[in-house]
């Protein structure tokens, strides 16, 4: 339900969703789901249920109320609107593969700052929002940092590894990131050490409560010759040379006697289209699976109950990096990179030895060996143990408390 402008000047935390594919607009879903668990077990501590959650009761200040959820497509009209629309095409077309892919790298530079008149053309109705609001607004997206930070107090939630000179927001009242590294990017860029706020890795609540027992299960499994499960996760915009390479991926890996299971996002037509493709490759049905999901929110859900019995992961250079890098599950990357952030979160994955490249068509196709190979010489548990205990997987609750803290400060 849209929020109204009361609720919005009432609230002393609102947010506000780009919905620009997946991976923002994930993060910013972690954060909220932290803050609703920080005040139900601030609440329960106060009545003196545990020690930890009286230690939260003491630290968090008493701010109760909901945080009014915003997307831009509810808050955006006229030309404000058609504006983010035509973002949200651009977008989708950069993932069509070849020329189109290459120009939407080229016109999404790494270090490409948004010039005035786009800031005005896609800010207007958003400004207007919140002019004249002295809590804090927490965004997904540096669009929407950049837009509104003249305005009000934004928390603007910069959760990726990578920090291209886009990604930073100087006028924000806070930028959370997940590492140390990553703020000293930002840094470079300009933003204020004082407005930085490292957090640990961003990591869906979800995956976080059931990372510590599916560990030690998969390090058996790897060192074991039992059949694995693979994972193959496709990322919002679906781009056409990425499903590709996942459907031939799958079928290598179904044919050799693993599990492939294909988490395909919202929308039962495709992935029965992507069921029938496997069909057509001769995958064998017992050792497939197409999740598909009613949206974000379920496919997070749905992830979670099959993620103890994952032992891999195919996907792109985005979000789920820190999966790799974080969860202790190896990483194959799809290649070619698209967007601002792919290449720099896959070589810093990379340069944790925690991720591999799925660059051609032909690696897709030899997937099954690569994996053998990399079974029987060890390296895909040390890989997985590579990806653990190094970082702190915990960046939505952290960012939750500093937001409650600063919610008190209004």
């Amino acid at each position: 339900m849209r929020a109204s402008a009361s609720e919005i000047r009432q609230s002393p935390l609102v947010s506000v969703c780009s919905e620009i594919g997946r991976g923002h607009p994930a993060y910013l879903d972690s954060v909220l789901l932290a803050l609703d668990r920080l005040q139900t077990a601030r609440a329960a501590g106060e009545s003196g249920d545990s020690p930890s959650e009286r230690e939260d009761a003491r630290c968090s200040p008493r701010f109760r109320g909901h945080v009014p959820r915003l997307t831009v497509q509810e808050l955006c009209t006229g030309t404000s609107g058609l504006a983010w629309s035509m973002a949200r095409a651009a977008y989708r077309l950069g993932a069509q593969g070849g020329p189109a892919t290459w120009l939407y790298n080229r016109l999404r530079s790494p270090d490409a700052r948004p010039s005035g008149l786009q800031l005005a053309l896609l800010g207007s109705s958003l400004r207007r929002a919140f002019a004249g609001y002295d809590g804090i607004c927490i965004v997904d997206h540096p669009l929407l940092a950049q837009i509104l930070a003249p305005v009000c107090r934004v928390a603007y939630l910069h959760c990726e590894i990578a920090a291209p000179g886009l990604s930073a927001v100087p006028g924000a009242w806070r930028t959370f990131v997940p590492l140390q590294a990553t703020s000293l990017k930002l840094q470079a860029s300009g933003v204020e050490p004082d407005r930085i706020a490292v957090t640990g890795l961003v990591v869906e609540p979800q995956l976080v409560e059931v990372a510590e027992s599916a560990f030690p299960a998969r390090i058996a499994r790897l060192a074991s010759d039992r059949p694995l499960t693979v994972g193959f996760f496709v990322s919002g915009a679906r781009p056409r040379p990425h499903v590709n390479r996942i459907i031939t991926a799958a079928f290598s890996v179904a044919r050799a006697g693993h599990k492939a299971i294909l988490f395909w996002g919202s929308g039962m037509l495709r992935a029965a289209k992507a069921q029938l493709a496997l069909r057509r490759q001769g995958a064998p049905e017992e050792s497939t699976q197409v999740v598909w999901t009613r949206d974000r929110r379920h496919e997070t859900a749905r992830t979670a109950e099959f993620f103890p019995n994952l032992d891999l992961l195919v996907a792109a250079a985005h979000e789920r990096t820190n999966w790799a890098v974080g969860l202790g599950l190896p990483m194959f990357a799809l290649l070619p990179h698209i967007g601002p952030f792919a290449r720099e979160n896959f070589e810093f994955a990379a340069g944790q030895g925690v991720c591999l490249p799925l660059t051609t068509h032909a690696d897709a196709a030899g997937l099954a060996d690569t994996i053998a190979d990399l079974r029987q010489s060890g390296r895909l548990a040390e890989i997985a143990r590579s990806g653990r205990s190094r970082h702190a997987i915990t960046g939505a609750a952290a960012i939750a408390r500093e937001l409650l803290a600063g919610a008190a400060s209004r």
